[in-house]
């Protein structure tokens, strides 16, 4: 299923509002730029503020971090992420400032609200689920701000405010921003709910599991 084909007459919400203003900065978090052996990956405060420094020499309001970009170098800190190989990023990362709120692309139930404590991973998020033109799928935001504003089983419209963009311990220490994910119904069955990093070997199933989340993101 080309997922796109299941939103078909479907108007997608934009996720932040009208808050978003003109075109993203792309930042470069691959292995290619050598600015990310750079980022004090432990110190929140301090990595923090080199992202957004370079957010605002861009002179864009905003940022991107790209799907299914190569990162081993950001993630040097995560051994078992580096061992696993799981280096390519499953998500598209959408840059802003702490407390932002953000709002559902489409309505939805929640499946699950959660916070990972250990550094580097989720700190909060929620995974919502979709059924669309009889296409289940779910969407998961990471690094969100706790507690959480809904609660599992809850029903949501699309455009209804569900979350605020985390800091420090609620990002799992990563910079400000949201880690937005689309799951299908077969990575959830297969244990991958909680996947943010996909290994080489898992590349060809990628559409199968992971497919592009850039069609549910709308500004």
């Amino acid at each position: 299923m080309y997922y796109p084909l299941c939103l078909n007459g479907v108007d997608i919400h934009p996720l932040f509002g009208d808050f978003l203003k003109g075109k993203p900065y792309i930042f470069d978090f691959s292995s290619n730029n050598p600015k990310t052996l750079e980022y004090p990956l432990t110190d929140f405060h301090q990595f923090n503020q080199m992202v957004f420094d370079e957010l605002e020499a861009s002179k864009q309001q905003w940022g991107i971090g790209r799907y299914l970009e190569e990162r081993k170098s950001l993630l040097r800190s995560y051994p078992n992420i580096i061992e696993e190989q799981r280096y390519y990023h499953l998500g598209l990362d959408i840059i802003v400032h702490y407390n932002t709120p953000m709002f559902a692309p489409l309505e939805a139930e929640v499946y699950k609200t959660a916070k990972e404590t250990t550094l580097g991973n989720y700190g909060g998020y929620i995974i919502l689920k979709h059924e669309m033109n009889g296409v289940v799928f779910y969407s998961l935001y990471g690094h969100l701000k706790t507690p959480h504003l809904v609660h599992v089983g809850d029903k949501i419209k699309a455009g209804q405010k569900f979350a605020h963009i985390g800091v420090a311990s609620d990002s799992g220490g990563w910079f400000c921003h949201v880690h937005l994910q689309v799951l299908t119904q077969e990575a959830m069955d297969a244990g991958y709910s909680d996947w943010g990093y996909i290994s080489p070997a898992l590349l060809p199933k990628v559409e199968t599991y992971f497919p592009s989340p850039y069609f549910l993101f709308k500004y």
